[in-house]
């Protein structure tokens, strides 16, 4: 048997056992590529063709994964080896073998932490040139820095030949590489092209000698994917807080026109196109990183026109889309001009903020002085021969995550830093204000609010007393910090809530409800008792904050945000009736102007059962998980008739949401019978199944079957059943009351 050792891939013979014939050897790796929380992928080289095994142990978790790969002269040798089924976080010892020889890996294997690790560090290069640089310290510069992934944004290698055999041999050059090598040995690394390993220098889309550069690309590269599969190379990746789509700017080039600039030209090609717009719809990361090796702007030397610059309709496109689509967190990062650049782009108006790109070339290579061009939003240009960037998110305590974008050098300075906050990375939000005005208020009134002057029932008279009321009045000046955040509030276009802390909550109903309640009522006592002090402006001033918070609360998909908006409208209208009674008809004018253009855009009655409908599918689909994991007969149906028992529930619930979807304008007293009709049918059937719902809690040794799916779908559609006739009607009586008090 002949032992290898394979310390940063470089292969040493440590003893030959045996005079059996020389057994086969890596050429180059192993070196990890895509690797996720439960998957490694590894790319090797044989020196000749041969199956070989990549075994993984871990002593403490006394596990052993192992897989196979085929090395054979029509994939050049290479190997590509998948090991799925890991445990998140954790450290491998890796070996390969292939017959009598055995290779262990000097340093040891993990995989990812789970996507919501609150911190991640990724390491961005291009350009790296090993025929001409004999020194690159970057790469012992990346190595200290130990990021979690490395991505290589092209050029690397220079090929500027188009055959597949010349294209071959320069990967293996590449790979040679004694500072590549022992680099990509230790850090999960993934890899776009740009124009010198696509063709040769600044070309794209379908020209000469591109049609064999993704073949060898996938041969010596180990994605998860690459592109739809069988055109382009495009991937994606998670590292906690940040997601990386690395992006392929090179084989549709205008090759195709624009999906998101119908009659332009296209960088990206529709199929790369809608992949993009669904993962960054999908994403449920702070930091999204779009990178590729072409630049995002126009900066560049005369006559280059291989640059994002050439193709700003489709850029903007994709800009404007972002903002209309409300995707925050967005970093551009790109290579190929060997400068070091940070340009803030002005796409506030596109985007909703000022979208960031870092510019980072070349690793090894020489500074190209004709880019230094002037671009709009240029914060930082410098030329260095030796550089990368190292992108850091880190989410805090309070749930804020802060980007750090820093550039480094090979001989170890860092030399230009530049850190955003999420909140600088997103459209303007109403969110962060109403967190912070719960802190306000719990400075002023105690931490369950309990210093606020006990209230009355919430109706329209007990609103009036507040204003008479000495302790109100208190309340009213002691809230002065709240009323500043609570007017930055208002004013901002969207409102997004984090995700929940409970299985069927949200953040509005987990953390902000309480103090938005105790907000409505202060705003309320706030403009009844200008009205008292003979200042009707204030009270006008109040009726705009209150409709439009109510708007606000209307942009979460959040059934109670809805109820409770519908209480703001009629403290709204009642507030109104006040101000025409004290300071007559001439001072309602502004506020009657106020709730007529809210009536105008105030979504219709179907608009709330299709947001309960949507609760209601969430809500089940939680519940369902939840009985799996018990051990009865319920767990044992959720397990094995998930989809009969999710055809039970729906088939249950159409009657109820059948009359609801039909509504028109206004909630009549035939759409109230239906839906009351509807509620009842269901509860008399799941009073003549009580008996047999009952015994789905026997235990799971007993038999199931499909014919108690059906009692288990009945089971949950009352358990989850929403509250549709309630919700409406408060929907359809602050519409009726608002429509009364614009018509007056």
């Amino acid at each position: 048997m002949k032992i290898l050792l394979a310390p940063f891939s470089l292969l040493v013979p440590v003893t030959a056992l045996g005079a059996q014939e020389t057994p086969p050897a890596l050429t180059h790796g192993p070196f990890l590529g895509h690797v996720d929380a439960t998957t490694l992928h590894v790319w090797a080289r044989a020196a000749a063709p041969g199956t070989w095994t990549l075994r993984l142990r871990n002593q403490a978790l006394a596990g052993e994964h192992t897989t196979t790969a085929e090395a054979t002269v029509a994939n050049d040798q290479t190997l590509h080896f998948v090991v799925g089924g890991l445990a998140a976080d954790t450290v491998w010892r890796p070996e390969l073998a292939c017959g009598a020889t055995l290779i262990p890996v000097a340093v040891p294997w993990s995989t990812a932490s789970a996507d919501d690790a609150a911190a991640a560090s990724i390491a961005f290069g291009s350009c790296a040139n090993d025929k001409t640089v004999p020194e690159q310290p970057i790469w012992a510069r990346i190595r200290n820095r130990a990021p979690h992934a490395l991505v290589l944004l092209g050029d690397t290698p220079y090929i500027d030949l188009v055959t597949t055999p010349a294209r071959r041999q320069r990967h293996r050059e590449f790979f040679a590489f004694p500072e590549v090598a022992a680099t990509l040995s230790c850090i999960p690394t993934w890899t776009t092209w740009d124009d010198h390993d696509y063709t040769v220098n600044d070309q794209f889309g379908p020209v000469k000698g591109s049609e064999s550069a993704r073949g060898v690309f996938v041969e010596y590269h180990a994605h998860a994917s690459y592109g739809d599969g069988t055109r382009g190379i495009w991937t994606r990746f998670r590292r906690g807080p940040v997601e990386v789509f690395l992006l392929d700017t090179r084989s549709f080039a205008d090759s195709e026109p624009s999906v998101l600039a119908p009659g332009e030209r296209s960088v990206l090609g529709k199929a790369q196109t809608v992949w993009l717009q669904q993962g960054l719809r999908a994403s449920t990361a702070p930091c999204k990183v779009l990178a590729c090796g072409m630049v995002w702007n126009g900066g560049v030397r005369p006559t280059k026109k291989d640059c994002w610059g050439n193709w700003l309709p489709e850029r903007d496109a994709l800009f404007r889309w972002l903002g209309q689509n409300h995707i925050d967190g967005v970093v551009l990062v790109s290579g190929d001009v060997h400068r070091s650049r940070l340009i803030l782009h002005p796409t506030r108006e596109l985007v909703g903020y000022d979208v960031p790109e870092a510019v980072t070339s070349p690793l090894a290579q020489s500074v190209i002085e004709a880019n230094k061009v002037d671009v709009p939003g240029l914060e930082f240009d410098a030329g260095e021969a030796s550089s990368c960037l190292i992108l850091e998110a880190k989410v805090g305590d309070g749930g804020e995550a802060v980007v750090r974008l820093s550039f480094h050098a090979g001989d170890g300075r860092e030399f230009h830093v530049r850190e955003f906050t999420a909140g600088s990375l997103q459209q303007p939000d109403a969110a962060p204000h109403y967190r912070r005005l719960q802190l306000r208020l719990r400075e002023a009134f105690g931490a369950r609010l309990d210093g606020l002057p006990a209230r009355d029932e919430p109706t329209p008279a007990a609103w009036r007393r507040a204003a008479e009321s000495p302790a109100w009045r208190q309340a009213v000046q002691k809230a002065t910090p709240a009323f500043a955040v609570w007017r930055q509030a208002i004013t901002e276009p969207t409102f997004r809530q984090r995700p929940a802390r409970s299985d069927f909550g949200s953040e509005f109903r987990d953390d902000l409800c309480m103090g938005c309640v105790e907000m409505h009522a202060l705003v309320d006592a706030r403009g009844r008792q200008g009205l008292a002090d003979g200042d009707p402006a204030a009270a006008v001033a109040a009726i705009d904050e209150l409709l439009g918070h109510a708007r606000q609360l209307r942009q979460l998909r959040d059934t109670n945000a809805w109820l409770v908006a519908a209480v703001v409208e009629t403290r709204a209208v009642d507030l109104a009736a006040a101000l025409a009674q004290q300071a007559g008809p001439a001072a309602a004018v502004p506020a009657t102007g106020s709730m007529a253009r809210h009536l105008a855009a105030r979504p219709a009655l179907v608009a709330l059962v299709v947001l309960m409908r949507e609760e209601n599918h969430a809500d089940f689909r939680t519940a369902l998980a939840q009985l799996a994991g018990g051990k009865d007969r319920k767990a044992m149906l959720a397990r094995t008739f998930t989809d009969d028992v999710q055809r039970h529930y729906e088939r249950n619930l159409a009657p109820l949401f059948a009359p609801a979807e039909r509504l028109g304008s206004e909630l009549t007293a035939v759409d109230r019978d239906a839906l009351a009709q509807a509620k009842a049918d269901l509860v008399a059937r799941m009073k003549q199944r009580q008996a047999a719902i009952a015994e789905l809690a026997r235990d799971a040794a007993a038999d199931v079957g499909a014919d108690a799916a059906a009692d288990l779908g009945l089971m949950l559609a009352t358990l989850v059943l929403p509250p549709l006739a309630g919700a409406l009607e408060s929907h359809d009586a602050a519409r009726a009351a608002l429509t009364a008090a614009v018509a007056k």
